[in-house]
């Protein structure tokens, strides 16, 4: 490789972001030309020299939510960079073009999160401390690390107005409202059935005009329609009884009532299991238990939603990974994929997949080699691309047991 090709591939990759200097040994190593590594180790270590001298390349650290410039530049920060460049120190160095920086204020620097920490220990050898020796990786989980190559169009995906974002939000809203709709009906038994309990009744004869059996598969229930008079007026109403109708006076028959004296309408069958209002303590226990459980049931498409922005905002960008399908089960709540895929060491590692309805990664079977476009941090959620169809997905990754 000539050094003007890499003095070029790296200013464009640092064109409008922060990089580590891993970050750009694997810009050495992506254009296929430099296979050794520790020429690549050597040529990256020249090219950030004469980019940092020249005042076109800028180092800095991470601190306080923001990138750092250096006080130092021209040969002062090239000598540091080169005494610093097979230390730890250098896995707290970062470089971004000097055009990337709007002014020298520090108030005005981009206030964006590093793909690792600084205090973050790398457990594979590298040019610099050692995070990307045999190219660039991917945090799947924070045990699990999978070599990666760098696409062409490694950019992540805009957030603000983007249909990803829409369709997150819609996905949490109708979250949001099915358990919103869930609490207030509960709600609403609850309170009903209290003023049920504590209401004045009036107990009176009836006459049973028509019986209607209303059981369920395994419960008992019967409706009975009711003529009766309250204070001169002939009142007709519907009194429904948690009973067999044979054991209930029929079409014809006199049946003792208890009338609301609030609402003469609201009938019930004295000394019978009323139907016709919630059990109060029944509903209370639902309503603790019912609304929790859907939130856990959707707690994806809950999370979803701040789980992808703060992915995105932390600067990450798309990898290529190869990975081998190693079982797929299918369950009530969606479907798991378990994955292969090897270390930047060449470990074969193994983490899961999991999704609801569509698949991210396509239709595959067990075997099957796929090679993923995806967006990860080594938080749960990442964004997967498909290969098939190039839309973008959500899916949720844990670390293989």
């Amino acid at each position: 490789m000539k050094s003007g090709t890499l003095r070029e591939s790296m200013m464009e990759a640092a064109a409008d972001r922060w990089l580590s200097a891993s970050d750009l040994v694997a810009v050495a190593r992506s254009t296929g030309v430099l296979s050794d590594h520790r020429r690549a180790r050597e040529l990256t270590l020249e090219t950030i020299k004469e980019l940092v001298s020249e005042d076109l390349l800028v180092p800095g650290a991470f601190g306080t939510g923001r990138y750092m410039p250096w006080t130092m530049t021209g040969t002062d920060a090239e000598r540091k960079v080169e005494s610093e460049w097979n230390t730890s120190a250098m896995s707290r160095t970062w470089f971004t073009a000097r055009t990337n920086l709007k002014s020298s204020e520090l108030g005005n620097l981009p206030r964006r999160t590093p793909r690792h920490s600084a205090r973050e220990p790398i457990d594979a050898p590298s040019a610099v401390t050692g995070s990307e020796a045999t190219g660039p990786w991917v945090q799947f989980t924070r045990e699990t690390r999978i070599a990666a190559t760098i696409p062409p169009d490694s950019a992540p995906p805009t957030w603000k107005g983007s249909w990803l974002r829409r369709r997150l939000w819609l996905k949490r809203a109708a979250a949001v409202i099915a358990i919103a709709s869930v609490s207030g009906w509960l709600g609403w038994a609850v309170i009903e059935g209290i003023n049920h309990a504590f209401a004045s009744y009036t107990k009176i004869d009836g006459t049973v005009t028509a019986q209607t059996d209303i059981s369920a598969r395994r419960d008992s229930s019967c409706q009975l329609d009711v003529d009766y008079t309250v204070n001169g007026r002939q009142l007709h109403s519907v009194a429904k009884v948690n009973a067999n109708c044979k054991t209930l006076p029929g079409p014809g028959f006199r049946a003792t009532i208890d009338v609301d004296t609030a609402d003469p309408h609201d009938v019930s069958i004295h000394g019978a299991d009323d139907a016709n209002h919630p059990n109060p303590l029944t509903m209370g226990v639902f309503l603790l238990i019912f609304p929790t459980a859907i939130a856990l049931v959707l707690r994806n498409e809950l999370r979803d939603y701040g789980g992808i922005r703060k992915l995105l905002a932390s600067g990450t960008q798309w990898r290529q990974v190869e990975v081998t399908i190693a079982r797929k089960n299918t369950g009530r709540n969606g479907v798991t994929i378990r994955l292969e895929a090897k270390d930047p060491a060449g470990n074969p590692r193994s983490f899961y997949i999991f999704y609801r309805l569509v698949s991210p990664i396509g239709p595959t079977r067990k075997g099957d080699k796929v090679s993923l476009k995806l967006l990860a941090d080594g938080k749960r959620r990442a964004l997967i691309q498909r290969p098939d169809n190039g839309r973008i997905y959500v899916a949720s990754i844990s670390r293989a047991s």
